[in-house]
Protein backbone atom coordinates (compact mmCIF):
# COMPACT_ATOMS: atom_id res chain seq x y z
CA UNK A 1 0.00 0.00 0.00
CA UNK A 2 1.35 3.44 -0.85
CA UNK A 3 0.96 6.24 1.49
CA UNK A 4 0.31 9.71 0.23
CA UNK A 5 1.13 12.95 2.15
CA UNK A 6 -1.09 15.62 1.52
CA UNK A 7 1.15 18.64 1.32
CA UNK A 8 -0.78 21.73 2.40
CA UNK A 9 -1.69 24.24 -0.03
CA UNK A 10 -0.42 27.76 1.29
CA UNK A 11 2.97 30.39 2.10
CA UNK A 12 5.52 29.84 4.27
CA UNK A 13 6.54 32.01 6.61
CA UNK A 14 9.28 32.92 4.71
CA UNK A 15 7.75 33.68 1.44
CA UNK A 16 5.39 36.41 2.96
CA UNK A 17 8.22 38.06 4.83
CA UNK A 18 10.13 38.22 1.32
CA UNK A 19 7.25 39.82 -0.18
CA UNK A 20 6.65 42.28 2.72
CA UNK A 21 10.36 43.42 2.18
CA UNK A 22 9.73 43.71 -1.50
CA UNK A 23 6.76 45.93 -1.25
CA UNK A 24 8.70 48.16 1.26
CA UNK A 25 11.81 48.71 -0.51
CA UNK A 26 9.43 49.07 -3.75
CA UNK A 27 7.16 51.96 -1.44
CA UNK A 28 10.50 53.71 -0.07
CA UNK A 29 12.00 54.06 -3.67
CA UNK A 30 8.62 55.46 -4.99
CA UNK A 31 8.40 58.12 -2.14
CA UNK A 32 12.34 59.26 -2.39
CA UNK A 33 11.22 59.45 -6.18
CA UNK A 34 8.96 61.31 -5.76
CA UNK A 35 9.74 63.64 -3.08
CA UNK A 36 7.88 66.77 -1.63
CA UNK A 37 6.07 68.48 -4.02
CA UNK A 38 5.78 71.42 -1.91
CA UNK A 39 9.46 72.29 -1.90
CA UNK A 40 9.86 71.74 -5.27
CA UNK A 41 7.32 74.18 -6.06
CA UNK A 42 8.82 76.51 -3.56
CA UNK A 43 12.73 75.70 -5.03
CA UNK A 44 11.16 76.17 -8.71
CA UNK A 45 9.46 79.89 -7.74
CA UNK A 46 12.71 81.11 -6.30
CA UNK A 47 14.58 79.48 -8.71
CA UNK A 48 12.30 81.12 -11.56
CA UNK A 49 12.09 84.71 -9.49
CA UNK A 50 16.08 84.82 -9.42
CA UNK A 51 16.17 83.26 -13.11
CA UNK A 52 14.12 86.32 -14.03
CA UNK A 53 15.93 89.13 -12.02
CA UNK A 54 19.61 87.98 -13.78
CA UNK A 55 17.18 88.68 -16.94
CA UNK A 56 15.80 92.09 -16.12
CA UNK A 57 19.39 93.05 -15.38
CA UNK A 58 21.21 91.82 -18.31
CA UNK A 59 17.79 93.98 -20.41
CA UNK A 60 19.06 96.87 -18.00
CA UNK A 61 22.27 96.90 -18.79
CA UNK A 62 21.98 95.92 -22.55
CA UNK A 63 19.07 98.29 -22.87
CA UNK A 64 20.27 100.89 -20.63
CA UNK A 65 16.64 100.93 -19.00
CA UNK A 66 16.28 101.14 -15.67
CA UNK A 67 13.87 98.27 -14.03
CA UNK A 68 11.54 97.38 -11.17
CA UNK A 69 10.06 94.75 -9.36
CA UNK A 70 6.46 95.00 -7.20
CA UNK A 71 6.30 92.65 -4.97
CA UNK A 72 3.26 91.44 -2.85
CA UNK A 73 2.26 88.43 -0.75
CA UNK A 74 1.24 86.02 -3.88
CA UNK A 75 2.74 87.25 -6.72
CA UNK A 76 5.54 89.99 -8.77
CA UNK A 77 5.36 91.78 -11.44
CA UNK A 78 8.45 93.70 -13.26
CA UNK A 79 8.28 97.65 -14.38
CA UNK A 80 10.29 99.95 -16.45
CA UNK A 81 10.88 104.08 -16.00
CA UNK A 82 9.37 106.17 -18.53
CA UNK A 83 8.63 109.67 -18.85
CA UNK A 84 5.54 109.30 -17.07
CA UNK A 85 6.99 107.14 -14.15
CA UNK A 86 7.06 103.42 -13.33
CA UNK A 87 4.85 101.30 -15.66
CA UNK A 88 4.43 98.06 -16.16
CA UNK A 89 6.17 95.33 -18.64
CA UNK A 90 2.49 93.73 -18.47
CA UNK A 91 2.81 92.69 -22.28
CA UNK A 92 6.12 91.17 -22.18
CA UNK A 93 5.60 87.40 -22.14
CA UNK A 94 9.22 86.92 -20.01
CA UNK A 95 8.58 89.92 -17.49
CA UNK A 96 4.63 89.61 -17.56
CA UNK A 97 3.33 89.99 -13.91
CA UNK A 98 3.42 86.13 -12.23
CA UNK A 99 2.12 84.83 -9.30
CA UNK A 100 2.81 82.17 -6.90
CA UNK A 101 1.61 78.96 -6.22
CA UNK A 102 -1.34 78.50 -4.27
CA UNK A 103 0.03 78.11 -0.33
CA UNK A 104 3.25 80.09 -0.74
CA UNK A 105 3.98 84.03 0.04
CA UNK A 106 6.41 86.01 0.44
CA UNK A 107 8.38 88.47 2.68
CA UNK A 108 10.27 90.78 1.38
CA UNK A 109 13.54 92.69 3.12
CA UNK A 110 14.96 96.01 2.30
CA UNK A 111 18.04 96.93 4.34
CA UNK A 112 17.27 93.90 7.38
CA UNK A 113 13.89 95.95 7.64
CA UNK A 114 10.35 93.31 7.01
CA UNK A 115 8.41 94.92 4.38
CA UNK A 116 4.61 94.85 5.14
CA UNK A 117 3.21 93.33 1.67
CA UNK A 118 0.17 94.47 0.00
CA UNK A 119 -2.36 91.73 -0.56
CA UNK A 120 -1.89 92.64 -4.59
CA UNK A 121 0.23 94.76 -6.29
CA UNK A 122 -0.44 98.50 -5.76
CA UNK A 123 1.88 99.87 -9.06
CA UNK A 124 4.59 100.42 -6.76
CA UNK A 125 7.63 98.92 -7.16
CA UNK A 126 10.57 97.92 -4.16
CA UNK A 127 13.14 96.51 -5.65
CA UNK A 128 15.04 98.73 -8.35
CA UNK A 129 17.32 97.56 -10.88
CA UNK A 130 19.37 100.43 -12.54
CA UNK A 131 20.60 100.67 -16.12
CA UNK A 132 24.43 99.76 -14.78
CA UNK A 133 23.16 96.59 -13.48
CA UNK A 134 23.18 97.40 -9.44
CA UNK A 135 20.02 96.47 -7.47
CA UNK A 136 18.59 97.69 -4.14
CA UNK A 137 19.90 94.96 -1.91
CA UNK A 138 16.80 92.51 -0.75
CA UNK A 139 15.89 89.92 0.81
CA UNK A 140 13.05 87.87 -0.50
CA UNK A 141 11.45 84.82 1.38
CA UNK A 142 9.16 82.43 -0.26
CA UNK A 143 7.16 79.96 2.17
CA UNK A 144 4.60 77.93 2.91
CA UNK A 145 2.03 76.98 5.39
CA UNK A 146 4.29 73.67 6.19
CA UNK A 147 7.59 75.55 6.85
CA UNK A 148 9.12 75.29 3.94
CA UNK A 149 11.36 78.31 3.40
CA UNK A 150 13.49 79.43 0.56
CA UNK A 151 15.46 82.35 0.56
CA UNK A 152 16.93 84.75 -1.75
CA UNK A 153 19.50 87.75 -1.30
CA UNK A 154 20.70 90.70 -3.59
CA UNK A 155 23.31 92.42 -3.21
CA UNK A 156 24.30 95.98 -5.05
CA UNK A 157 26.08 94.48 -7.54
CA UNK A 158 23.38 92.03 -8.67
CA UNK A 159 25.16 88.62 -6.53
CA UNK A 160 22.72 86.34 -5.11
CA UNK A 161 22.80 83.68 -2.53
CA UNK A 162 19.78 81.07 -2.15
CA UNK A 163 19.10 79.02 0.78
CA UNK A 164 16.56 76.84 1.96
CA UNK A 165 16.19 75.66 5.03
CA UNK A 166 12.69 73.35 7.03
CA UNK A 167 11.69 75.10 10.41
Amino acid sequence: MLSCVKRQAGFTLFEIIIVMVIIAVSLTVATISIGDPQSKRIKQASERVTGLLQLVREQAIFNSQDYALSVWQSGYAFYTLNETGWVALAGERIFRPRSLPAGLEFSLYLDELKVILEQEDKGEPQIFITSDGEFSPFTLEITDQRAWRFTISFDATGKFAISSNKT
